[in-house]
């Protein structure tokens, strides 16, 4: 293998990387797996051989992936959404690294995501959208480096009927630039803390919003990255969780100010 690791083994031949993910979708015997691919049978028959010496497939009644197999293609699917998040200019001039790194590692495979981009360019354009999504949610999570009066409004009212279960991180040079919305404290209907915001983040049961900052460290009214599936939002809540618990109650800071 010239020293390639089996993963990169795989991924360096396209038969090599079909055939391994045939047999992951639909175990079966050789002459069903070379009926779906356009390649010679031989090549099939020589190919499945090399996989079954690197321990990745094995054939008993049929062709079927080993643990080693299994673990090789589950690394390529996450490559695959790697490339496919990365296929975009927004990564060009936003920073990932305010995102901490052991959640950054989980973002490619951490369900399906799409750019959400406010074409107006008006704060007031997102402030709806966000309204839209999630004004029927359960739940919130929230992390909030912009104050956005209605949103913040309707977060309130639905908390203070209780139906919405809402714990919001505010960044702290946001509650210093809005010290007069804390003058009676913070809302009694929310849980809010305090913390240092590298970025914004919405979580619900359904979609995690990132609101990454630009390069040079500003907060980006413009674009928002939404995942949506289980990982997405166990994703988002592990985020949450970790501002969270670096945050204080509104109170104690407000104290300190």
């Amino acid at each position: 293998m010239n020293g390639d690791s089996l993963v990169t083994y795989v991924a360096r031949s396209e038969l090599r990387s079909a055939l391994l993910r045939a047999v992951e979708r639909d175990p079966r015997a050789t002459a069903a797996l070379h009926a779906d691919l356009d390649v010679s049978q031989s090549g099939v028959y020589k190919t499945l051989d090399e996989l079954a010496d690197r321990g990745l497939v094995r054939e008993s009644a049929r062709w079927e992936l080993t643990a080693r197999g299994r673990l090789v293609a589950d690394e390529l699917d996450r490559q695959d959404a790697v490339e496919d998040l990365l296929d975009d200019e927004f990564w060009d001039d936003h920073d990932v690294s305010a995102l901490p790194r052991r959640f950054r590692q989980r973002l490619a495979g951490a369900g399906e995501w799409e750019l959400y981009r406010n074409p107006a360019r008006n704060p007031q354009y997102l402030e709806r959208w966000a309204i839209e999504l999630f004004r029927e949610a359960d739940w919130l999570r929230v992390g909030a480096q912009v104050y956005y009066p209605r949103f913040a409004r309707m977060v309130d009212e639905l908390a203070d009927r209780g139906v919405l279960d809402a714990e919001v991180v505010v960044d702290d040079r946001l509650v210093d630039e809005a010290i007069e919305r804390y003058a009676d404290g913070a809302p009694a209907c929310i849980d809010e803390r305090v913390a240092d915001l590298p970025f914004s983040f919405t979580v619900t049961a359904d979609l995690v919003a990132l609101s990454l900052p630009t390069r040079d460290g500003v907060s980006d009214l413009d674009a928002v990255l939404v995942g949506s599936g289980e990982g997405a939002v166990e994703l988002g809540r592990d985020v949450h969780a970790h501002f969270w618990g670096r945050a204080v109650p509104v109170e104690d800071y407000l104290a300190t100010v």
